[in-house]
């Protein structure tokens, strides 16, 4: 049956926590509530957050539609040129961008990554 998923912190299908990847500064944690899987693997959706801290993805691993729910970051492109995501900010991460995440007191998301399809 086919039904709505709410992006629920409190009754997620998965949850994981943990030091952010790559970290530049600081210790910056993460938290992801995965509330949608595919079984293959193509697509998940949830939340995700990461306290005070810069960390580093060399090249990201899907596309994935971002909007800021609390908090505030700093997103760094390769080319070093920055932009400042706020609640009720939206964007996309293109498959294989490279950013340094700026986090100067804590951040949280809600997310959508999709797999690219592969020609």
């Amino acid at each position: 049956m086919n039904t709505i998923i709410l992006f629920d912190q409190s009754a997620p299908a998965g949850h994981s926590e943990g030091p952010a990847p790559n970290p530049v500064d600081g210790e910056p944690r993460a938290n992801v509530w995965r509330c949608f899987a595919r079984p293959d693997g193509t697509l998940a959706a949830g939340i995700w957050d990461c306290s005070k801290g810069s960390f580093a993805i060399p090249s990201h691993a899907t596309d994935e539609m971002c909007s800021i729910l609390e908090g505030e970051a700093v997103i760094e492109h390769a080319d070093g040129t920055r932009v400042t995501v706020r609640p009720g900010d939206s964007f996309l991460i293109p498959y294989g961008t490279r950013t340094i995440w700026h986090v100067a007191n804590y951040v949280k998301k809600a997310f959508v990554c999709a797999v690219p399809a592969r020609s």
